[in-house]
């Protein structure tokens, strides 16, 4: 497990978390309550599948952080949309839609949410500007609340359906994209669905968008 979605030093110390509530009278009594505490945590983040954003305006380290394709660092493509309707076209689908916060894990007072840590990173991961659409498997969660319980993980991709052709303004070429890969984009997207041709658009940070030669 990764430090994001753990919880603060205050709330450790304390001992107290509102994750006991879900284990109700389950709670083994030969298990103690630090090691509870963590194994809930640890359930809750087993049963949650996420799909991350990002906010406001293009960043250059997100595309080398976050994308290379065919083993190119920086290379891909990025969706565009607006929050409104990313949240309504994922409201069928029960997901939580939040907006990551940022934090010092260290002084930051006690979690007052179940699902709190799970939208909560440190300050190191603010560049990000994260959005996390979560679907939390309720049931799944439940099966893991017995000690020792043997529970299969979930899959690693859900797959919804969703409206692509209602949400998306625009799909952006890497600007780390030579000529050659932003042409296999174009003639890709086009021949999955020709609809979204002129949605295709180089990312503003590449030069060549304002006809500069690279």
């Amino acid at each position: 497990m990764t430090f994001e979605e753990s919880v603060t030093k205050q709330q450790m110390e304390q001992q107290e978390t509102i994750l006991l509530i879900a284990a109700s009278q389950q709670q083994p009594s030969d298990e103690d309550r630090r090691a509870l505490i963590k194994r809930l945590r640890q359930a809750r983040i087993r049963s949650s599948q996420a799909s991350c954003w990002s906010c406001g305006y293009e960043s250059e380290l997100l595309w080398r952080y976050y994308c290379a394709d065919n083993n190119c660092p920086g290379v891909g493509v990025a969706l565009r949309t607006t929050l409104a309707r990313l949240e309504a076209s994922v409201e069928v689908h029960n997901l939580y839609v939040r907006a990551i916060k940022y934090r010092d894990y260290q002084e930051a007072p006690p979690f007052t949410g179940d699902m709190s840590p799970l939208f909560h990173k440190r300050h190191g991961f603010a560049d990000e500007r994260e959005l996390r659409l979560l679907k939390f498997n309720e049931e799944h969660f439940q099966t893991l609340i017995p000690k020792d319980a043997s529970v299969p993980e979930l899959d690693e991709y859900i797959y919804l359906p969703w409206a692509l052709r209602d949400v998306i303004d625009e799909i952006v070429i890497s600007p780390y994209a030579n000529v050659e890969y932003e042409q296999l984009v174009h003639e890709a997207i086009k021949g999955a669905d020709q609809t979204f041709a002129n949605r295709v658009v180089l990312s503003p940070l590449h030069e060549r968008r304002y006809g500069r030669l690279v």
